[in-house]
């Protein structure tokens, strides 16, 4: 970015300012939003290259615009390697045209969706994304399944709902849900009654591929997943779906639901894919993991009251209404302490979505920068200490920030 910066020369001012400002958080805060980590630095320099100077609608082996065939490698060896990362069989085809998850999420809808079809999807309250209950296409209902009093996935419940109202489409994924989803439970009772099962796996994709996380293949019909969340690759969706649906996805990607692909994002993805294919995946999911875990075990100790007890992956769910404040406060309050966390909606929340009574962690990144487990704990010890003395300053703060993120250039 620094190098766009000296490029553009002083007449782009403004310009440098925003970058100047997002360098600064990236240098100054600790950053444990749980939907992002921090890119390889391939990936980066991937971004770069001009692959936008030629248009490409379309799909593999099927384009509408000459001199393509450049762009068609990106998208043959990118699914060669998403098979072999996955250990896919041949019925399951790749694309990794989707602008984002919830685009990836839209392209099923608009694929398989016909008018008055019912969907079946977590509530968000219980960690279902948005997207997943905002389906505008042929005024199709969406009908919430919840969790258990357990803080666990209510099968039975799913099964109840599916028996009753035969939705065209079940929706299984959370995006502040830490612990296991039993993928071939729900595709039993999903092809049971003929729906079929739309897998989002953006939070859970890490622990699938490190297999330290129950497998969602062979059962679901569709997955979709984004590369920044926790595979350290750019923005953009990934969509892996049986081949029965060949026909309706391509078709539902262009023109359905988009346009020509963002090339410039789908070579880094491929090179993302390629770094992931390099490295030990078991190892990075395990690391990610027991820095939750960590934080879980140190946060509980001090009467912190954590949601689900502990995290199956990089999410840690706070409630912190419990704690006689809410999220959006804390949120602010964390900020103000050089820690970047969100607002997040807990089981039963009665606050609103902007106001919320939890907030939401992750581990992610805090895990590429290498913290070592007795800085972990340190950092658990401080944030258990802006939750229960939420007027002290934490210099430990500053430390941190000092010892790991002061290294961070996403410059060059």
């Amino acid at each position: 970015m620094y190098l766009l910066k000296g490029f553009l020369g002083d007449k782009y001012q403004r310009v440098n300012r925003i970058i100047d400002s997002y360098h600064s958080v990236q240098n100054n805060y600790i950053n444990m939003e749980a939907c992002c980590s921090y890119p390889f630095e391939s990936v980066m320099e991937a971004q770069r290259y001009p692959i936008f100077t030629l248009p490409t609608e379309g799909v593999s082996g099927a384009r509408f615009f000459p001199a393509f065939e450049c762009i068609e490698d990106i998208d043959i060896y990118s699914e060669e390697l998403v098979r072999a990362l996955f250990h896919l069989d041949t019925n399951y085809k790749v694309s990794t045209q989707p602008h984002s998850g919830t685009q990836a999420n839209q392209i099923v809808y608009n694929a398989v969706l016909s008018e008055n079809d019912v969907v079946l999807s977590l509530s968000p309250k219980d960690g279902g994304h948005i997207s997943h209950n905002k389906i505008s296409k042929n005024q199709n209902k969406v009908l919430n399944y919840h969790l258990t009093s357990e803080f666990e996935f209510n099968y039975d419940e799913i099964e109840r709902l599916t028996q009753k109202n035969k939705p065209k489409l079940i929706i299984v994924g959370a995006s502040s849900y830490p612990l296991q989803i039993d993928y071939k439970r729900i595709a039993q009772i999903a092809h049971k009654y003929n729906a079929l099962l739309l897998a989002d796996i953006c939070h859970t994709a890490l622990y699938i591929l490190g297999k330290t996380y129950p497998d969602v293949f062979p059962h679901a019909d569709f997955v979709t997943f984004t590369m920044d969340k926790t595979l350290r690759g750019p923005q953009g969706g990934i969509l892996i779906y049986k081949s029965d649906f060949n026909r309706l996805i391509s078709y539902s990607i262009f023109p359905t639901s988009q346009g020509g692909p963002l090339q410039s994002i789908q070579f880094a993805k491929m090179i993302a894919l390629v770094e992931l294919s390099s490295i030990d995946l078991e190892k990075y999911a395990k690391v990610v993991q027991d820095n939750s875990r960590i934080i879980c075990r140190k946060l509980v100790d001090q009467k912190i009251p954590v949601v689900s007890g502990t995290s199956d992956t990089h999410l840690i769910l706070i409630d912190v209404g419990a704690l006689k404040t809410t999220g959006n406060l804390v949120e602010s309050i964390f900020y103000e302490n050089n820690l970047l966390v969100n607002k997040n909606l807990i089981p039963e929340d009665l606050a609103s979505p902007e106001i919320t009574s939890g907030i939401r962690l992750g581990t992610v990144c805090i895990s590429n920068l290498n913290y070592s487990n007795d800085d972990v704990i340190l950092l658990a010890e401080m944030i258990a200490n802006i939750l229960l003395n939420p007027t002290s300053r934490n210099e430990g703060i500053g430390y941190l920030s000092d010892k790991y993120h002061k290294t961070i250039n996403i410059s060059n």
